[in-house]
């Protein structure tokens, strides 16, 4: 690939490794669990019309949006199958997404009875996941430790204006020993309410995302939501998975300065030693989080090379004084691979300070973007 000359950085998106990674954990997952691809946030910032042709041709039959806008754009990517709404809607956004073809996520039986009169108003039934707060994460779902939630539930699957095809939750926790507990009470849970209501035996149960699916097999359930997996952006399968992002970008000019000189605004970095620093022309206006400040790290001519100054909204500095051939055109990878290293999710965690792709979906959308066959 020709990198683009006119901008002052870009997105880089594998193809095969998203390929790679679809395959590698539907392997893992067996036969046995059906495989919801997520797509929120135009695919983590890696482009619905990028990602769902790939999906579509390793025969994914379930997608998952959170917005109307992007099931607008999985659909017009050719994605034909079925599409569920991975959080709670508004009334009118559900409206909305009728014409999709949405499959709902009904976030307690307040939230189901505003679905229910949209859907008796349009004269549809709306096809539904009744989320339950068996996780403990408390952010929706219905709490069934009381028995008025459980009158709830059964109402929820009583009601003739909405189809209940799953049920659901979302674990809290990366951890394995809370995915365990949370998954039991899952299981317990919703046997019951099937139980109870008479429901028919063909609802779905899902609560697994990716490291849950990946590291509990007990968590799996009938259904799979993999987000992050999907991107590489998880190392539960014991490093298998590979990255699918590159941002990169190029030194626009390099000046020395000597020790004891002050950097960036507000003098916010003093030099310890005679300094080479380059200038990236790009900053939080990109997406690139002044928390990287004097934190993070950049590749340039396959070496490390720390920012060292406040990032600004068009650009920060990093120090090469050690990268000797460094020059103004270089090739600068700020998240992903180059040569023989790379700065991964961990990397950002570290410097950042929170998940990486509180980041690397702001760059995704941020930045012009392009499909590789192989980055690096």
């Amino acid at each position: 690939m020709t990198p683009p000359v006119s901008v002052a950085g870009w997105v880089e998106i594998d193809e095969s490794a998203i390929t790679h990674n679809v395959r590698t954990i539907r392997a893992e997952l067996g036969e046995n669990v059906e495989f919801c691809a997520v797509v929120k946030a135009d695919a983590y910032g890696h482009g619905i019309d990028i990602v769902v042709p790939l999906l579509v041709a390793e025969g994914i039959t379930i997608i998952g949006v959170a917005s109307n806008d992007d099931a607008a754009v999985v659909r017009r990517a050719g994605f034909t199958g079925r599409m569920m709404r991975v959080r709670p809607g508004g009334r009118d956004e559900i409206g909305e997404g009728i014409r999709f073809g949405m499959e709902e996520w009904i976030g307690g039986a307040e939230h189901a009875r505003v679905v229910s009169a949209l859907a008796e108003a349009r004269g549809v039934r709306i096809r539904v996941h009744l989320s339950l707060n068996s996780t403990q994460l408390g952010r929706d779902g219905i709490e069934l430790g009381e028995t008025a939630g459980r009158d709830a539930a059964a109402g929820v699957l009583a009601d003739p204006h909405l189809e209940v095809i799953g049920l659901c939750s979302h674990f809290p926790c990366e951890d394995v020993a809370d995915v365990v507990e949370g998954a039991s009470r899952f299981d317990e849970e919703t046997c019951t309410v099937l139980a109870r209501s008479g429901a028919d035996a063909s609802i779905m149960r899902h609560c697994a995302t990716t490291f849950a699916a990946l590291t509990v097999p007990a968590s799996r359930f009938d259904l799979v939501r993999i987000g992050a997996g999907l991107y590489g952006d998880t190392d539960a399968v014991g490093g298998a998975l590979r990255p699918a992002m590159r941002v990169v970008s190029r030194i626009a000019a390099i000046n020395v300065y000597r020790r004891g000189s002050t950097v960036g605004y507000e003098r916010w970095h003093r030099l310890d030693h005679d300094s080479r620093l380059a200038v990236i022309p790009l900053g939080y206006a990109d997406g690139f989080h002044r928390s990287l400040s004097g934190t993070g790290e950049v590749l340039v001519r396959g070496r490390r090379a720390p920012i060292v100054d406040r990032i600004a909204m068009n650009s920060f500095l990093v120090d090469v004084t050690r990268i000797d051939a460094a020059a103004p055109g270089d090739e600068v990878v700020l998240f992903g691979r180059q040569g023989d290293e790379a700065i991964t999710s961990a990397d950002v965690e570290g410097a950042h300070g929170h998940i990486a792709a509180d980041l690397y979906v702001a760059w995704g959308r941020l930045l012009p973007r392009r499909a590789v066959a192989a980055a690096g």
